[in-house]
């Protein structure tokens, strides 16, 4: 067998997040396929690259179908680069997700006597999307001008996606509409290898409790006037939205790096910031700062939170909490009245910012947000005698690691709480939490994502004697 030979053979399985797979005869090399295929069906691919233990497929054709399979529902699906599930059905999602997760963590730690809690799942597996950043571009080498998403494996092209189903009517409008006014007019894309052009991005954000639409319109300073933007802005305003439009900001960012940052900010309609709640709190969301995507999905995530710390107390008295990586203090206070204290560290000075001010307008008393690295901060807590009863984490998909978790050891907690947007690095610090006599209680999977291969877990970890 070697490059370019034409194969058959059946897909037996997906390894996370989302690379199905299947065997040769005689070889056990994992043999991936690079596209959407599923357990059951049998394929005819062409051998791409061979390393080790593994071989990559391409050019690959159906020859027979399996029962799992279901109907993509948006036309561009085999095109972008976002909903690369939606050939199963979204219970078969589910399932296949928390099967996923459970995979890793088995891998890594030795004490599989844990507690598997059935997956918790959405309510709107459609349209669920509270936030969505698009890029302007072309589908092509000197094709128009378009807004969209990236194009599956692709860096440089972009997929027109007006349609989208992961985001409501308002943001389809809106998309639309952003379409159809730049193709009209004589104005460059910014280009990502030339770092040549105007256009960068759009952002639109909603609060889905308080019904007001955010958008954020992304250029460089690469033209003299911004007279095109203030037209944009004010035909913007005539849409017919189910929401309100509290919020368009201008965002003028020369960085070469892909993120949306900015270099200087406009307002030029109403506020800088939209609310949404969740619980009984409000919070103010910001054009940049991190707020979880799902509104409704985020709630069910937090009271898996909820439900764990009370697990953890019982009747005791009310615990001193640390929340660590702690974004914009969400957790930290939805948490706030179970808890004496919170304490939580974020390293971004912006989002803890805008916590404090959350907790002020929410009249909490008992949370306070600091800016600084975890672990650095953590030590000037020690100065200060400052100590939790509960740990929870909520890292970045770039885990905890192993500096951060051998410093959380020294407070000698009965139990942590970790919330967790990557599996595979959940699984590798479950490892050295396990070697430090730190073993897995419980876990549940919470799918905000529906068509993707996201899922949110929340586990439950124990101190136990050495």
């Amino acid at each position: 067998m070697k490059k370019g030979d034409i194969v058959n053979l059946d897909i037996v399985g997906i390894d996370f997040p989302a690379k199905p797979y299947g065997y040769l005869k005689n070889d056990d090399r994992k043999c991936f396929a690079n596209t959407n295929v599923v357990p059951g069906q049998k394929i005819k691919a062409r051998i791409g690259k061979i390393k080790n233990n593994k071989i990559e497929l391409r050019d690959i054709v159906i020859i027979e179908n399996s029962e799992n399979v279901a109907k993509p529902f948006c036309e561009k699906f085999n095109s972008c680069g976002g909903c690369s599930f939606q050939y199963l059905s979204y219970e078969k999602q589910a399932e296949l997700k928390a099967n996923l997760v459970y995979k890793l963590i088995d891998n890594s730690i030795k004490n599989k006597n844990y507690e598997k809690l059935p997956i918790v799942t959405m309510g709107n597996d459609k349209e669920y999307r509270n936030k969505m950043e698009f890029s302007f571009g072309n589908e092509y080498k000197d094709g128009p001008i378009i807004l969209g998403l990236h194009k599956k494996n692709s860096f440089h092209d972009i997929v027109n996606v007006n349609e989208c189903r992961l985001m409501d009517e308002n943001f389809r409008k809106i998309v639309r509409f952003t379409n159809d006014f730049f193709s009209k007019k004589d104005i460059s894309f910014y280009h990502r290898l030339t770092h040549i052009g105007f256009l960068r991005n759009l952002v639109i954000r909603k609060g889905e409790k308080t019904k007001e639409l955010g958008v954020n319109i992304v250029t460089t300073s690469q033209i003299e006037n911004y007279d095109i933007i203030d037209e944009y802005k004010e035909k913007l305003l005539c849409l017919d939205l189910s929401m309100g439009l509290k919020s368009i900001i201008h965002t003028i960012n020369d960085n070469k790096s892909d993120s949306v940052r900015a270099d200087k900010e406009i307002i030029l309609y109403g506020k800088r910031d939209i609310t949404e709640r969740l619980f009984d709190l409000s919070f103010n969301v910001s054009p940049y700062s991190f707020f979880q995507t799902n509104s409704f999905g985020v709630e069910k995530l937090y009271q898996e939170v909820i439900n764990n710390l009370l697990f953890i107390t019982k009747n005791d008295e009310k615990p001193i909490v640390f929340d660590l990586f702690s974004g914009t203090g969400t957790i930290g206070q939805i948490v706030s009245k179970y808890s004496k204290e919170v304490y939580g560290i974020e390293l971004i000075e912006e989002a803890v910012i805008k916590a404090n001010e959350n907790a002020i307008k929410n009249g909490i008393t008992n949370a306070k947000f600091i800016a600084g690295d975890v672990f650095e901060k953590l030590r000037e807590f020690d100065k200060e005698n400052i100590k939790p009863d509960i740990l929870i984490l909520d890292p970045p998909r770039s885990g905890v690691g192993e500096k951060t978790i051998l410093k959380l050891l020294e407070y000698n907690v009965n139990y942590i709480i970790y919330v967790s947007c990557n599996p595979k690095t959940l699984a590798e610090d479950l490892k050295i939490f396990e070697y430090n006599s730190y073993i897995l209680k419980r876990v549940v999977c919470v799918d905000m994502f529906g068509y993707t291969p996201h899922v949110e877990c929340i586990v439950l970890i124990q101190r136990v004697k050495s």
